[in-house]
């Protein structure tokens, strides 16, 4: 099966950075995650790089933890 790359911004209300990657850790261990210059005290921006081969799942786990932005998918050729 073909690797998705996917890019997006997740905004979370008190979440911790470790919570999302233990959840995303399973179903990829090619990740990257830092948390966006704009994030203030109330809110977070995570910009998150994954490859995977269920991006349906990796963005249904990330919206329990809040809204997900600027989405880009890169398709496996």
């Amino acid at each position: 099966m073909q690797k998705y790359h996917l890019e997006f911004i997740l905004h979370v209300q008190d979440v911790k950075i470790a919570a999302i990657k233990s959840s995303l850790s399973e179903f990829s261990e090619d990740f990257n995650i830092c948390e966006s210059p704009d994030s203030n005290e109330k809110s977070r921006n995570f910009k998150i790089s994954i490859n995977t081969e269920e991006p349906t799942t990796i963005f249904d786990i990330c919206a329990q933890f809040g809204r997900i932005r600027s989405i880009k998918i890169d398709e496996p050729s």
